[in-house]
């Protein structure tokens, strides 16, 4: 019911009734994890394990407290003594998966994860896992339909449940001639990383296309090729007729998705006409503009991880010459963008970006985007605008694959930047800072060379940046 301070106060006074009842020690100590009390949290877990040595639930908890407070040798030995009591503990299994995969040792990982699926099929968690870590592989075929544990009952979060229409989910039958609804899923990039299968779903013979996105999206995805209508989302849920509905994320299984066979049809969304009038005329004149997004969403642990701490991180882009640099932030990060440091800079559209067929207008006048994984560095790569993606070492997502510099998804256009050690990005701002140095040379060479009967002015001994 979440009344945490009622909740403690009850298991203190059952352990001041009865000192010995274990169940009351190990409930105390979650309770207080979850209030991040890690100390008093581990004292408690640890009591219950002093008054019951084979309690392998309570291990596993406390190595999840371990793991969670950056302690992770003892949280491994704590997940392995839970699964030498309870050898075929899948909570256990499923955990030490989660940590093995967090120290990027994948094959541990994935040996872990089938082992807490063999012990309980329907443990979720552990097909969800299990997917993400296929999916980072580029194993789609493993990946795909393990990645459907999202909307299993048993899956902790749940974000998106199924329909209550009166029309079946589409399972891959035959389309020719069928009305199709598509239903928005997961975040603002997830929908437009998959909004591209449209094309693909009306060319296997759709007869009636319509797409359900987040409102924010909808003005930018009525340029998508074979969408014959967009809505919004529905909270009674009372869409129109079709044949069948599916999630945006489903579709790739029921295409059979592979590396090879990601639909690469680079740009599928433009910005609409009108908007890319009114921001020609709104940005700042300036020979190179480079767009930037350096926190995503603050609410959840992911966007934590993917977040720069401040804009002041970003600060020796602005030692570059010739750059003018743009904020595409919006929600968290924008006060920072209105009120930028004296030494950076920043044209801030702020309230003026009504949407993201502004954004995608915005975009499209910028010669390079530079983000953190946010929904923007999706909504660049669709435009086929130049981004380079900063990427976090922890939680990194799935979709960027593993060690890859650039992303099959958005070929030809996207650049990785990847962190080296979390929480640690003075390396790959530097990294970035050294890559726009050639790229703004490079581009006004271009741009010199375009000038007829102009040959670039270079010093002596000064290397062409096609040298550097």
């Amino acid at each position: 019911m979440q009344q945490p301070t009622e909740a403690e106060a009850a298991y203190r006074e059952a352990i001041r009734l009865r000192p010995t009842e274990v169940d009351a020690h190990a409930n105390l100590g979650l309770l207080l994890q979850q209030g991040h009390r890690f100390a008093e949290a581990e004292a408690a877990l640890r009591q219950a394990i002093a008054l019951q040595p084979d309690y392998a639930e309570v291990y596993v908890n406390l190595g999840v407290l371990l793991q969670t407070i950056h302690r992770p040798a003892e949280a491994e030995a704590t997940y392995w003594q839970a699964i030498r009591l309870q050898p075929e503990c899948a909570e256990a299994h499923y955990n030490l998966g989660a940590f093995l995969q967090g120290q990027h040792r994948l094959a541990e990982a994935e040996a872990a994860y089938q082992h807490a699926i063999r012990s309980q099929p329907d443990h979720a968690e552990a097909c969800w896992n299990l997917s993400l870590l296929y999916l980072s592989l580029g194993r789609f075929q493993e990946g795909w339909p393990l990645h459907e544990a999202r909307h299993h009952p048993n899956k902790r979060e749940q974000r998106v449940v199924p329909l209550a229409v009166p029309f079946p989910r589409w399972n891959g039958e035959p389309l020719p001639g069928h009305s199709l609804l598509l239903v928005a899923e997961q975040g603002l990039g997830d929908q437009i990383q998959f909004c591209r299968y449209a094309a693909h779903l009306k060319a296997r013979g759709v007869r009636w296309l319509t797409l359900v996105c987040a409102a924010p999206l909808a003005a930018l995805f009525a340029s998508l090729a074979g969408v014959d209508q967009v809505l919004v989302p529905s909270t009674s849920h009372d869409y129109p007729a079709h044949d069948y509905w599916a999630f945006y994320l489903a579709i790739p299984l029921h295409l059979a998705t592979t590396l090879a066979t990601i639909p690469q049809e680079i740009p599928y969304l433009r910005a609409p006409a009108d908007r890319l009038a009114v921001w020609e005329r709104g940005l700042p004149p300036a020979d190179f503009r480079v767009g930037l997004v350096w926190k995503g969403n603050l609410n959840n642990k992911k966007g934590t991880d993917r977040s720069l701490p401040a804009l002041t991180v970003l600060a020796p882009l602005w030692s570059v010459p010739g750059v003018a640099f743009v904020s595409l932030q919006k929600g968290d990060g924008e006060a920072e963008a209105s009120q930028p440091p004296p030494d950076q800079p920043l044209f801030h559209p702020g309230a003026a970006i009504q949407d993201f067929a502004d954004t995608a207008a915005i975009v499209t006048h910028l010669d390079l985007v530079i983000s953190i994984d946010s929904a923007v560095a999706h909504l660049a790569g669709a435009l086929g605008k130049p981004c380079w993606v900063l990427l976090p070492a922890r939680e990194t997502d799935w979709r960027w694959l593993q060690g890859r510099a650039d992303s099959p998804w958005y070929p030809g256009v996207m650049r990785l930047f990847r962190q080296k050690r979390p929480e640690e990005w003075s390396a790959v701002v530097e990294e970035v800072r050294a890559a726009l140095v050639v790229l703004v040379c490079m581009s006004q060479e271009d741009h010199d060379l375009a000038r007829p009967g102009h040959a670039p002015a270079r010093p002596e001994n000064q290397p062409a940046c096609r040298d550097l």
